[in-house]
């Protein structure tokens, strides 16, 4: 309760967010042997509830657990990518086809070869690898913010501690990581529009405005607390 006071405005955008991920679920039809529409609205859901589970994780001051949940949602919006592009791939991933499984790295380097390919692809694999360094392997870069070194004089040592909360001390740094997240799951919900636009008969023009106003003003918050962490670290 006490983060979602500190974070009333940035929170509001995250349920801009949910808003944009909610709304053309009702609406959504497909068939029962239509498997790469299928696969694709799993994805989408699975997407979407990491969504809540990351923001719940930066919330209660769980910044790796929150980098892991979202790295898990790359994960599904690249695969969800392949099949939008080339829906013949469905049954592949539906038979667990190694491909799938290092989806990530594949398209990494299809995208070595020609840079043209899977355009809504290169930030977030940009973002998988900093989720992969931060939160989902024990790297010494995911213990940042959660190790604490106390200097006992009286005993001539050193105290190390891990805490259980992860957090940065600076207000601007923790509200970077929160508009930064939401920029994540924004960029993978690009990817689901693709299919989205391909299905809905009507596109309802209050989303389509409430994603043109999210994308900028998130971009300009971001950019916002970035430069007050450096000016703090200056």
């Amino acid at each position: 309760m006490a983060s979602i006071l500190n974070f009333r405005p940035e929170f509001d955008l995250f349920g801009q967010l949910d808003h944009i991920f909610q709304s053309p679920i009702s609406r959504i039809r497909m068939s029962e042997d239509d498997q790469p529409g299928l696969l694709i609205s799993q994805l989408y859901l699975f997407t979407h509830f990491h969504l809540y589970f990351s923001v719940s994780c930066i919330l209660r001051s769980h910044l790796s657990e929150s980098l892991s949940s979202t790295r898990k949602a790359i994960d599904a919006s690249l695969t969800a990518y392949k099949i939008i592009l080339d829906p013949s791939t469905a049954k592949s991933y539906a038979e667990q086809n190694s491909y799938f499984k290092y989806i990530k790295s594949n398209l990494q380097k299809e995208i070595q070869k020609d840079s043209s390919k899977y355009p809504l692809a290169h930030i977030l694999i940009n973002l998988h690898d900093s989720c992969s360094e931060y939160g989902s392997h024990a790297d010494i870069s995911s213990f940042f913010h959660r190790m604490e070194v106390k200097e006992l004089s009286e005993a001539n040592a050193d105290l190390l501690q891990i805490h259980y909360f992860q957090f940065p001390r600076e207000t601007s740094e923790y509200k970077f990581y929160f508009v930064l997240t939401l920029q994540a799951f924004l960029k993978m919900f690009e990817i689901f529009r693709v299919f989205l636009n391909s299905r809905l008969k009507i596109i309802d023009p209050s989303w389509e405005a409430s994603i043109a106003h999210l994308n900028p003003h998130l971009e300009e918050l971001r950019k916002r607390y970035f430069s007050a962490i450096d000016r703090k670290e200056k």
